[in-house]
């Protein structure tokens, strides 16, 4: 089953790209904040994630939280509003079903709380992890408890619960996966490493392209086509270095053995413009 995907970035933030790539600028780069607009044929709208949204500063007003906004600062213009660009799909906030949560870290849970209406989909392990953590060591982990709506715990479902079953090609070689709807429109794919239990997204857009959505499986699609891994300050903010390796080895063998799909991580600009620009008949600005 096909759906119609579109990208949003929703915000930004700037750090430095040697930290998330080997061999990278030393300089500041912006790293976008990807949200996805799924529609699917019954269930209606669903989003991958939220990007930023006002909340993340209220979040980060008080101390140690505000050292996140120093670390990361962050950029949200008007444009760049999730609403804002749901409005120019002809969509609210309130039409919103389901926000399927890639991880728990506040770039893409900012928005959660703007959602009335949907229903949530997140890795009952990953949500755990995040809320056993101390105050000092989840914001470490990009944790800020206060971005969760107050009855998260009543409107969320787990894509873990479900029945794993091996991936169809041509996703075939990342292992498993949860089919969150049980028609084969919508993968649920754990990428632990960088988050506890972070969940990757298999679909089929409305022109047939394999996609997957990585979240932060890697910053950039140099990581896993060119081995070019983090440097070593990225491993304070990473949950289990080992893991993330492997999930990038993964996303290699995916990315050779079956080079048509689309590999999107949330904050690579590069694969973002390059799925976008092959979306509307442009030609490609990056390989991705």
């Amino acid at each position: 089953m096909r759906v119609e995907l579109t990208l949003f970035d929703v915000g930004q933030c700037r750090h430095c790209e040697r930290v998330t790539l080997a061999g990278g600028r030393w300089g500041n780069v912006t790293f976008p904040s990807m949200v996805a607009l799924i529609v699917h044929p019954t269930e209606g709208a669903i989003l991958y994630d939220t990007g930023y949204a006002a909340h993340f500063m209220d979040a980060t007003a008080g101390f140690p939280e505000r050292l996140y906004r120093w670390a990361t600062p962050v950029d949200l213009p008007h444009a760049q509003r999730l609403e804002v660009q749901l409005a120019a799909h002809g969509l609210r906030p309130a039409d919103i079903r389901w926000c399927l949560v890639s991880h728990f870290h506040a770039d893409h849970i900012a928005g959660l709380r703007d959602l009335p209406n949907a229903r949530f989909v997140c890795m009952r392990e990953d949500l755990d992890a995040m809320r056993a953590m101390s105050r000092v060591r989840g914001l470490r982990n990009g944790w800020l408890p206060a971005l969760l709506p107050h009855d998260f715990d009543a409107r969320v479902r787990y894509a873990g619960d479900g029945v794993a079953r091996a991936l169809p090609a041509p996703w075939d070689s990342l292992g498993e996966g949860f089919d969150l709807f049980g028609d084969g429109s919508l993968f649920a794919v754990p990428m632990p490493g960088h988050a506890p239990r972070q969940m990757g997204l298999c679909l089929r857009d409305a022109d047939d392209r394999a996609v997957l959505l990585c979240a932060d499986a890697c910053w950039s699609h140099l990581t896993f086509r060119e081995h070019r891994l983090p440097t070593w300050p990225a491993r304070l903010v990473t949950h289990d270095w080992a893991a993330y390796a492997r999930t990038v080895e993964r996303l290699h063998t995916l990315a050779v053995s079956a080079p048509d799909v689309a590999i999107l991580p949330s904050h690579c600009q590069a694969s973002l413009d390059t799925y976008r620009a092959a979306t509307h008949g442009g030609p490609a600005c990056a390989s991705s």
